[in-house]
């Protein structure tokens, strides 16, 4: 298991990334606004892809946001693997971190197995995650990519898949391979993706990929989140995956 003392923290991965359209600076001043408690490398910003600027291929019918997606993760990747990072984190500009990020970060990774190939710090899970103890689940089937890690030979791998890939979203080919790489998640999740308008579904979306609790914690201190009060939460959406294990092994 790993040990990372508190001071190495911030070491945890060699780069870290934001991913953010020109055209939507407003959403990039909002992370930033959000990165107070933030215990790794301050992320470098990512000039995103524009889909609806570069238009799509032949075959695609996934839509110009989609096409755009997966152009800026492709690159940043293959950027990443030629300038020898071994340890990637990427965020997207929509990234919303649970309170007390830092702290539950920091436990997350000290219980998260040596042998991980990614990490979905969020995520939405389409097939039941596998409980490996207090707080850490195997990813079988997650897609979304607005906080994910990647690191050695998965990076390579990852990138062949997505410079194959001719109408997929760069979300799904990364699920795809979680069973055959060792992927883990925090659970619950440490980062959902806020509100406001998507360019993928070009629609507007909620506050979403973090428990009950999470979301009250958030709509408290900012009103733009009262639907989040309105929201009837249901208990499987509440109760982390990894209860049935002693909290004392948080500390194992």
């Amino acid at each position: 298991m790993n040990r990372i003392p508190p001071m190495q923290i911030s070491e945890t991965f060699d780069r870290v990334v934001v991913v953010n359209l020109a055209r939507r600076p407003e959403r990039l001043e909002r992370f930033w606004n959000l990165l107070s408690d933030w215990p790794f490398k301050k992320p470098e910003r990512f000039d995103a892809v524009d889909g609806e600027a570069v238009g799509v291929p032949a075959g695609w019918d996934k839509g110009p946001g989609a096409w755009g997606c997966l152009m800026s993760h492709r690159t940043l990747l293959d950027r990443a693997i030629a300038d020898g990072v071994n340890t990637l984190l990427v965020l997207e500009d929509d990234a919303i971190p649970a309170a007390n990020f830092s702290e539950l970060a920091a436990q997350f990774l000290h219980n998260v197995p040596d042998d991980w190939d990614g990490l979905m710090l969020g995520a939405e899970h389409l097939l039941e995650p596998e409980a490996i103890r207090f707080g850490v689940v195997r990813c079988v089937a997650a897609n979304r990519s607005h906080a994910y890690a990647v690191r050695g030979r998965f990076m390579k791998v990852l990138s062949q898949f997505w410079h194959n890939t001719t109408n997929d979203h760069c979300d799904i080919v990364l699920s795809s391979l979680m069973r055959h790489f060792k992927v883990y998640a925090p659970d619950p999740l440490l980062i959902g993706q806020d509100v406001g308008h998507s360019d993928i579904t070009g629609r507007r979306e909620y506050l979403r990929f973090l428990n009950g609790e999470q979301k009250e914690t958030i709509a408290s201190a900012d009103p733009r989140y009262l639907i989040e009060k309105l929201v009837v939460r249901v208990s499987l959406n509440n109760s982390p995956r990894t209860a049935q294990y002693d909290a004392r092994q948080v500390q194992a």
